[in-house]
């Protein structure tokens, strides 16, 4: 299992990692675009697709780094002024409910990404690509989140045990 979990771990920060990778890249090609642009007056047709499509695949590729770092924004002012205990159960139930909305989403997005497949949908833009690619972003975010939220809810439910065995020995 511990293998299973520093496997999971390099998993997600490599796509933390491709996702930065993507940031750089919009930078670079909307600089270009400006260039391009305004000193040679030759506008790019694909860059800002582009980066539109970048930015919603990079925030698939990692929230869950974001979730595992506890870097995401959460009010933590009512949870510090609760008992230890309390807190336990607190983030026993937003774990819970994390892994059930993740499974839904998850569940959803693969099914609709499947049909997109099947069908042949199409993003129609600058360029026609099929949509079932980018729907598929959605599959694997989720069910990367649903993986950590499960992690997360044991790691609770650890923390609740040993709590509860402290409290009876003392």
């Amino acid at each position: 299992m511990r293998k299973l979990n520093t496997l999971f771990d390099h998993l997600i920060n490599t796509l933390a990692v491709i996702a930065g990778i993507f940031i750089i890249c919009m930078m670079f090609m909307e600089c270009y675009e400006v260039v391009s642009r305004y000193f040679f007056h030759r506008p790019t047709i694909w860059s800002i697709e582009f980066c539109e499509y970048m930015l919603f695949i990079l925030a698939f590729l990692g929230t869950t780094w974001v979730l595992r770092k506890r870097a995401h924004i959460s009010v933590t002012i009512l949870l510090e002024r609760l008992k230890p205990r309390t807190q336990i159960y607190c983030n026993l139930f937003s774990s819970f409910m994390g892994i059930i909305i993740s499974l839904i989403i998850f569940w959803f997005s693969l099914k609709t990404s499947f049909e997109n497949y099947v069908v042949g949908v199409k993003v129609v833009k600058t360029y026609a690509l099929p949509k079932w690619i980018f729907l598929s972003f959605i599959s694997l975010g989720y069910l990367l989140l649903l993986v950590e939220f499960i992690r997360q809810f044991s790691g609770h439910l650890r923390r609740l045990e040993l709590k509860k065995a402290g409290k009876k020995t003392s």
